[in-house]
């Protein structure tokens, strides 16, 4: 069950046997997507997100049991063919056609996990709440902005701004209608180019242990 406003997350349980440990975010996907529910994160944007830092957790030892959602991704390729995939922290989209990554052209997030590497990108997400955090940076954002902004990104005071829309929504659909190739990161792994995404919040889809 997702979390409400207000409402404790987690609960101290016995760890279970079954325990994997995931170094990273894509780590983190890659063991949900196989089928893992109980896994410890031992590094990533996630790790941080839920104040895993320094803690060590034993298989039948009483640790703290956080439920998280994750991102389904289905994704049509540049060459038509399509592709599922499962993420935990991010999604990071940009046109292709834009040189200069983030600091020019329109970029989008889909946030789950709070932060992306030194950005504090969503302060206001949370990982259970059956939401994803949306920021689209328009592509009329000059450099000298985003370069400011950048600066207050690692605060999370980079909101509000005129061409910086932020919403949590449960689904996303990105296509494009003159088909412009789009270039795609999840969890910090490069997709590559592709032209269509759709992306749906999963709820409780497993447990992370701190």
């Amino acid at each position: 069950m997702v979390i409400k406003h207000g409402q404790d997350w987690g609960k101290e349980s016995v760890a279970p046997s079954d325990l994997v440990y995931a170094p990273t975010d894509g780590a983190l996907a890659a063991c949900i997507g196989e089928g893992h529910q109980n896994v410890v994160v031992t590094g990533g944007d996630m790790w941080r997100t839920i104040g895993a830092e320094g803690r060590v957790v034993v298989p039948g030892e009483t640790a703290t049991c956080l439920p998280i959602d994750v991102m389904k991704v289905d994704i049509q390729l540049d060459d038509e063919s399509i592709l599922s995939k499962i993420a935990a922290a991010h999604v990071v989209f940009r046109r292709s056609n834009f040189r200069g990554g983030w600091l020019r052209g329109p970029l989008t997030v889909v946030a789950n996990a709070q932060f992306l590497g030194d950005w504090d990108i969503a302060p206001r997400g949370h990982p259970n709440d059956g939401r994803v955090e949306l920021t689209q940076v328009d592509s009329t954002m000059g450099v000298r902005q985003r370069l400011t902004a950048r600066t207050r990104l690692s605060t999370g005071s980079h909101l509000p701004h005129p061409s910086i829309e932020t919403k949590s929504v449960k689904n996303y659909v990105c296509e494009s209608a003159d088909q412009a190739p789009t270039i795609l990161w999840i969890d910090h792994q490069c997709i590559g180019q592709v032209k269509r995404l759709s992306i749906e919040v999963c709820a409780d889809q497993a447990f992370l242990w701190m």
